[in-house]
This record gives C-alpha cells, structure tokens and sequence, in this order.
C-alpha cells in the first residue's frame, strides 16, 4: 500500500473518501458480469484435449552396421524430426485419416440452445449415400425422428420412412433404423453434416498439433482438441496408425520399382552378354588361342591395368545410358527412380531424391482427387519439368565421363603400340575377352543390387512405434471455468473504473511516461525532477541529491543509445521554449564532465540564448563573432567555474538572420575542430516546433535529446517528435521528461519529496525512507502540517 501511495501521490485516507461513493457501481458491474460468465459457462460446449506419442526410431535395428550397411537396407536416419512433424500435419495424412474414420459425414444432435456431436456408432440410425454427382461439394439435412419407422427431412411436412431411397437436391440416400437407444440424446433432431474429403482433411490438419515431447528424445506427442473425447481418442489413434502405414508403404514401393528396374536390366545385360560369350567360343575353335606368349607379359600387364580403367569407365558411362533410356521412355513418365547404380554425382542425386518425392506425392494425391486437377496438372509439369533437367544433367555427366573414357582409350592405344609384335589372332582375343569382362561386371554388379534390395524389402520394417495411445483429459480445455470467472470479475472492475478516471484522460497535458508510450515508439532516454533550489547547475562533484543521481542515471543510458560512438555530439531541443532545455544541457554537460571526458556545450539557441546566464556568467564573444570571422576559435571556448572539464560557448550577439547564419559553411568547420578537442559535444538549440534550427544543426549530431515538459508540454507536441522519429529527421532521437513533480501527478511515479520507481524501493527525504543512505538529503524539510495544507 505504501509503494502504491507513493505511484500515486494519493493517500490512503484520501484514496478511501474520493472512490468510496463508487464501490455500489463496481459491486453491480461485477455481479453482472458474473451472471454473464455463468450464462456463457452453461451454454458453451466444452472441450476436452486428446493426447498420444510416438517414437520416430533412428536406432538401426540390425546392430549399429554403419553407413555402408544402412544403404543396403535402405534405412534413412530421421534426424530432422521437424519434417517428420509436417508430414503427420499434411492433408495428404490428414485424407487417409478421413477415409479411414469417415468422417466426411459427422451427425450433430439439436437441443434447445446448442448442438452437440454425436460418435458415429451412438447415432440412433444408419445414413448411407447411394449417389452424389458433386463430391467435391457438401450438404447437411435435418432429420427429425417422429416413430419407430419414421422421419421428417428439413421440417417439411412430408413423411419418410426408413430403408427409403430418398433423392435430395441431387443426391441420392437411405435411412435405416438400428437398436440404439434415443432416450440418450436430448432430442429427436439430427443435422446430418457431409463434407468432401479435402475439405475435411484442411480441416483436420490444421487441427493436429504435433510438437517433440523434449529436445532429447525422438518422441512426438500428438494433441487434438474436440468436444466428443472419443471420436478425438479415434482421430488421433488413426493419425498415429495411417503415418505408420504410409512410411512402410514408402518403403516397399521403393523396394518393388528398384526390383523391377534391375530386373530389366539384368535382362538386357544378359542378353547382351550371352552373344558375347558365344563369339569368344567361336573365336578360340576357329583361332585356336589358349595362352598368350610369356616374353609379352610385361606389355599385356600395362594393357590390363588400362583395360581395367577402361572397363570401370565404360560401365559407369553404359549405366548413365540406362538411366537416360529409363528418363526418355513415355512409360516411365509417372515412375520413380529407383536406385542410381553407383553413381555418385551430388547434384543429380540430390534431382532423383526430388524426382522420386515428386512421383510419390503424385500418387498419393491421385487417391484423393482426379487426374485432371489443376494440383495434379501442377505436380506433372514440375516433374517434368525435373525430369528434363536430369536428362540435361546425365548428359552433361555422360560427356564427363566419355572425355575421361577417351583419356583412357588413348593410354591404351599407347600400350597397343608396344605389344605390336604380339600376334594378331592372341589380339583380337583380347578384345574378345575384354568385352565379356565389362559385361560379367556388369551382370554381378546387377546381381548384388538386386539381392541387396531384396534383402531390404524382405526385412523393411517402420521406425514409427505408438508408445502412448491417445487418451483424453478430465477437465476441458474450453471453456477455462476459472479463467472466464476471474475475466468477468477484471472486466466488472475495468468498467465502472475507466469511466470514474475517464477524466483523468481529459487532461491534454503530458501527465506521465505511459502518455508519450502511448503515441510514440521514440525511446525514453531518463526522467529529471523538479529543481526547487532555483539554481540551473546542480549536478556538481559532491552533489548526492537525487535529481543529480538522475542525470547520472541519464549518463548511463546514453552508452545504449549511442553503443559505438566514443566522442559523442548530442543535440538537444524541445517543442517550445520553457521545457527545459537548457537546464538539462547545462547539468549533461557537467554529468559527462564529472565522467572524465571533456565537454564543452554550445549555445545555439542563438535567438533565446539562457546558457550563459543560467551559469552565472556574463555576456562574452561567441559563436556567431566566430562564423563572421571575428574572432578564433579557441577565443570563444570558455570554462565553466567550479567543474572540471566542463566549457561553454557562449551565443554572441544575437544576429538579424539566425537561419542563414547557420547555413554557414563554418558552421562545419567548428564540428571538424570541436571533435578534435573535445570528447563530449553537447548543443542547446532552439525549439524544433517553432523554428527550422536544430533541423540543420541535426546533421552535426550523433543524437538528438528531446526534452518533454512534466504538465506542460501538450500531447499533441508528442505527435511532432513521433513525426520526427518516424522520418528520421534527427539522428538517434530519445526523450528526457524534466521537471517531474508530485504536485502535479506523473502516472504511476512520484517525485518531489520523495522518489519511487514502483518496484518496491523507495527514495525520499521522510522518516523510514528506503533510499536515506542513498543520497543527500540537505534540503530544507516542509512539515508535516505545511504538506498537508499544501496537499489541500
């Protein structure tokens, strides 16, 4: 009470007698508002969260065989389960869920104020649709139950009975009755609800929630939120099931089109192989070659060791033609790729791994719209799309590697010349047999891949495992009974409250920090209290009062506003004269001069200057003798009596044309000059709202200090600095509010005799004050009858 007394600059026994006459108002407001709580309560339909997790596996379950082993399985790690958590989330799951729980038709029970979902296996009747021309469209229909045996459609008149085919705007359907008991429902009426599956499926994916159980664990909780908790029990069972499904069917599609693949290429291969074969046995009956002559071994070593580059080459280019031949068919248009064969280019494995999620994302939408939908039509020109940049891509790696194969070729060729004396009939066996090598690698490399992948579809098992069904929760998620209550009550407060301190607001002057906050986003760089010494310079070396603290506490914050800059130039300007604008240039100035660095303020309010005589000092020459040339700069430069570090320099004579005279080009030399001698550069210049001045001098600064007036300076004068914020006419632009004072009520602070931030710590000059050993509390005290009658 004692912090929020001094927020408030009201005391307690002022705070009772001044709001007491309200407290009936208030005590209606909430009891209305209460009584509009509990009516929202009962008629609200609840609902309740439905929750259950799943483990994304990542362990191979084969034993930690290592890289080379996962890619015979076929086993991709899930490291990224952020993807796996779009793919739960994506319509293309969220359809099989619909299929499979059919939920495109939902059956809703009428009472007299709500209605309320029914599970589909309490629905007191069967409703079967016998034909519907548009599935892409939905449609609902009120049945009302009247007997045993009958039903009206959408309150008409006219009766129906069940096993009825009834034909309705197009649609063609049957009502059967069943055993389930109707004194459940609190009604005969039912809307029966139809939806198309890609309608409900948006619906429902946006519904799942998915998110890691911790960072820790491959663990995924599934959450959904429906009124009937089981049919929410169901629909997230289902989503765990139908993504288990899906990452197997994934797997199994990829292991029987990478089988069929192969296959037809064994064929080819063997084909190909078996003429081979045959002419080497022609060949060595018509030649009668059987070893060739040792005196050649050592040239037919070096020619082995090229034909073996030659025939890796070869099958790598051969293979590159395969998969070309596999692209360029019409018949694998719509196929996925199924494994590359060795080739091992990052750029076009990373175009297959996109071809193939293309092909399957095709199929997969296929199952739930037409061919000719403009998805599909989409989804088959970015695939083919792919599929003639992996064309272009293959060529351009065929090229590479006939290049490399005619390297080869060529160190061959050389090798040939050297074992020319080697007959010609153990030659062309060479070349016999160096064909049915390349295609007997081939074969067996075919082979292995083949027994690899069979291995990998016999034993493809998911990494998708349900560790939690879904279960619900007790309490309903919404309405929050406890939540709503305590909103009723704030806003039965809130109420009678605004328009008891609506005249509070009325007040045009700024009355606190939350009235600038309110209109501008320009930062509050420090807030100065009332000077009651009547002096300017109060911020002097063993000066420990709390207003000194306060620009020391403004000192601090510049480091934030102006984090880079070592030497700064802060310009400082108000709306209108009387803001104090030179009393904080005068007291920042010695604040950074009792830091060390060396200041000196300017007086460029040329055309109302107070600097001066704010210091006590007489009239001297300044700064407009200096732009006429008059007198050097150093003549100009002052020191300030009783501070170390601190000058000034004064205005000079007042000039007929201020406005020009500081469009002066030595009015850039005197910032060049300045910069070098001093560390701080602080200008007093004329108020922004009256005259263009600071304006130009704006360019010279590095920041701009704003000086707002406690209960003076008007709202609307915010809306200027806002302005001036906005289109960043002064450089780093921040506020100061000056001469805040409890007398005149400043938001939720309180200056003057004593000083409170509102966070539990107090400063004043009263007995008991938290903040006594804080500062300097010499000032003359009023009693506590003087404060009194002055409160009055």
């Amino acid at each position: 009470m004692e912090n929020q007394t001094k927020k408030t600059g009201i005391s307690p026994r002022e705070m009772i007698f001044r709001y007491l006459r309200y407290i009936p108002w208030v005590a209606i407001s909430v009891s209305l508002a209460l009584v509009g709580a509990y009516v929202k309560l009962r008629y609200s339909t609840p609902t309740y969260n439905i929750a259950g997790k799943l483990l994304v596996s990542t362990q191979n379950p084969y034993g930690s065989g290592g890289d080379k082993f996962d890619d015979i399985f076929m086993m991709q790690r899930v490291d990224k389960l952020n993807d796996e958590i779009e793919i739960i989330k994506s319509r293309s799951i969220a359809s099989r869920v619909v299929n499979s729980l059919e939920l495109q038709k939902q059956v809703f029970n009428k009472g007299k104020i709500r209605s309320t979902i029914v599970y589909p296996k309490d629905v007191p009747f069967n409703f079967e649709i016998l034909s519907i021309p548009d599935s892409s469209s939905g449609f609902s229909l009120l049945i009302s139950l009247q007997g045993t045996n009958e039903f009206l459609l959408n309150e008409q008149p006219q009766k129906h009975f069940f096993n009825e085919r009834i034909k309705l705007n197009n649609v063609e359907f049957r009502i059967t009755a069943n055993n389930r008991d109707r004194k459940l429902f609190a009604s005969n009426d039912f809307v029966v609800s139809w939806q198309s599956t890609e309608s409900m499926a948006s619906g429902l994916s946006g519904g799942i929630n998915v998110i890691r159980v911790n960072d820790y664990a491959n663990v995924l909780l599934l959450s959904f939120t429906n009124e009937n908790t089981r049919l929410g029990v169901d629909i997230v069972n289902q989503y765990m099931k139908e993504y288990q499904q899906a990452s197997l069917e994934d797997k199994r599609e990829i292991a029987a089109k990478t089988l069929a693949f192969i296959d037809d290429q064994l064929k080819a291969v063997f084909r190909d192989l078996g003429g081979v074969e045959q002419n080497l046995k022609n060949y060595r009956e018509k030649s009668r070659v059987i070893n060739p002559e040792q005196q050649s071994q050592l040239f037919f070593n070096e020619l082995s060791e090229t034909n073996k580059l030659m025939a890796e080459q070869e099958i790598k280019v051969k293979v590159i033609d395969y998969l070309i031949n596999y692209l360029s068919s019409n018949a694998n248009q719509y196929k996925i790729i199924p494994s590359m064969l060795g080739i091992e280019e990052p750029s076009l494995l990373q175009q297959v791994t996109e071809f193939n999620r293309l092909q399957l994302e095709r199929e997969t939408t296929l199952k739930n719209v037409a061919p000719n939908n403009p998805r599909i039509l989409m989804m088959e020109a970015g695939i083919g799309k792919l599929r003639n940049d992996m064309l272009e891509n293959l060529k351009n790696v065929r090229q590479t590697y006939v290049l490399a194969l005619d390297a080869i070729k060529n160190k061959s060729k050389e090798a040939d010349r050297l074992i020319n004396s080697i007959p010609s009939k153990e030659k062309q066996l060479l070349e016999v047999t160096r064909q049915q090598s390349i295609l007997q690698e081939l074969y067996q490399y075919l082979l292995q891949k083949k027994l690899e992948t069979a291995i990998s579809s016999a034993s493809t098992i998911s990494n998708i495992k349900v560790i939690e069904p879904a279960i619900a929760s007790g309490i309903p998620v919404s309405p929050n009974r406890k939540g709503l209550y305590m909103f009723a009550i704030l806003i039965g407060i809130a109420i009678p409250t605004s328009i008891i301190f609506l005249r509070e607001y009325l007040n045009d002057k700024i009355k606190g920090k939350q009235d600038i906050q309110q209109i501008t986003q320009t930062p509050i760089l420090g807030e100065v209290g009332h000077a009651e010494e009547g002096k300017t310079l109060v911020v002097t070396r063993n000066n420990r009062r709390f207003l000194a603290e306060q620009f020391r506490i403004v000192r601090s914050n510049l480091q934030y506003i102006l984090p880079n800059v070592s030497k700064p130039v802060l310009l400082v300007t108000s709306s209108f004269s009387g803001e104090g604008k030179s009393f904080v240039s005068t007291n920042l100035g010695s604040v950074l001069a009792l830091s060390g660095k060396r200041t000196v303020i300017l007086e460029f309010d040329i055309r109302k200057p107070k600097i001066m005589k704010g210091l006590g000092l007489h009239e001297r020459k300044g700064i407009t003798n200096y732009i006429v040339g008059s007198i050097n700069l150093h003549e100009a430069i002052h020191p300030v009596p009783d501070v170390e570090n601190l000058y000034v320099i004064p205005c000079g004579p007042v000039p007929p044309n201020p406005a020009e005279m500081l469009l002066s080009e030595k009015i850039e030399l005197l910032f060049s000059e300045l910069r070098k001698q001093f560390d701080a550069i602080i200008i007093d210049t004329a108020p922004v709202g009256l005259v263009s001045d600071a304006i130009t001098l704006g360019r010279y600064a590095d920041g701009t200090i704003y000086i707002v007036r406690h209960n003076y300076t008007q709202k609307r004068q915010i809306q200027l600095i806002d302005d001036i914020y906005r289109q960043k006419k002064l450089t780093h632009l921040s506020i100061i509010i000056n001469d805040i004072s409890a007398s005149g009520g400043y938001g939720y602070y309180g200056y003057g005799g004593g000083y409170g931030y509102g966070y539990g710590y107090g400063y004043g000059n009263g007995a008991g004050s938290n903040g006594e050993s804080y500062f300097d509390n010499s000032a003359p005290k009023r009693s506590r009858w003087s404060k009194w009658l002055a409160k009055k």
